[in-house]
């Protein structure tokens, strides 16, 4: 009897000293649900408005010749669509854009005075910049279009261009399919010319302009 007692006692310390010595496993914390980045790729159109400066440097043909230059300012309103492609940070696509302007002037150039306005103008253009999450910083550069008009001595005559732009700007997603930008570019439209009766004369147009855009991504 003695000894089942003891053998009872030896028992119950034994198990109590493996209760003891037993490391309890702490619970593994939940692991956190990463939000994922904001991602540029897809299709994308826009509405933007701005103001653009532009530079005329027109040429007489009169004799040796007779040159002089005037400005023009004013505003635009347009549409813009693209497509971008995202790999890692690094953000590419290409964009076209078509605008109304209301830029004019009256310009007297020698003997010659002339109503002069920029009607339209637009680009087709490669996009390359780096994103920093919901934020887009990028270059942009490509073919630019112009097309204006210059009334004379009771005529009309239309002008043409076609020539390159380049500039940058800055973009925001404000929502999974709003973003909003930013941007300056710098236009080079190259030069064309019409006839008054004999006389040749051609027009150089450069533009500076800022705008401002809001696009639906798809």
């Amino acid at each position: 009897m003695i000894k089942i007692i003891l053998a009872s006692v030896l028992t119950l310390l034994a198990g109590t000293a493996y209760a003891a010595d037993a490391v309890v496993e702490p619970e593994a914390a939940p692991v956190a649900e990463l939000t994922p980045a904001f991602v540029w790729s897809g299709g994308y159109v826009g509405l933007q408005g701005g103001y653009g400066w532009t530079d005329v440097d027109v040429s007489v043909d009169i004799g040796p010749g007779l040159s002089d230059s005037f400005d023009a300012n004013g505003g635009f309103a347009g549409l813009y669509a693209g497509y971008n492609f995202q790999s890692g940070s690094f953000v590419g696509g290409i964009e076209a854009d078509i605008n109304k302007a209301w830029i004019d002037e009256t310009a007297l150039v020698g003997p010659i005075e002339a109503d002069t306005e920029l009607d339209w103008f637009g680009s087709i253009r490669g996009r390359a910049g780096f994103a920093f999450d919901r934020a887009l910083v990028f270059g942009t550069a490509g073919v630019a279009f112009a097309s204006a008009s210059a009334d004379v001595l009771g005529e009309s005559y239309d002008l043409n261009y076609t020539g390159w732009t380049i500039g940058g700007g800055a973009e925001y997603a404000v929502t999974d399919n709003i973003t909003l930008r930013g941007e300056y570019r710098y236009y080079d439209f190259g030069s064309d010319d019409f006839d008054v009766g004999p006389v040749n004369v051609e027009a150089d147009l450069k533009m500076h302009a800022i705008s401002f855009g809001a696009a639906y991504k798809f």
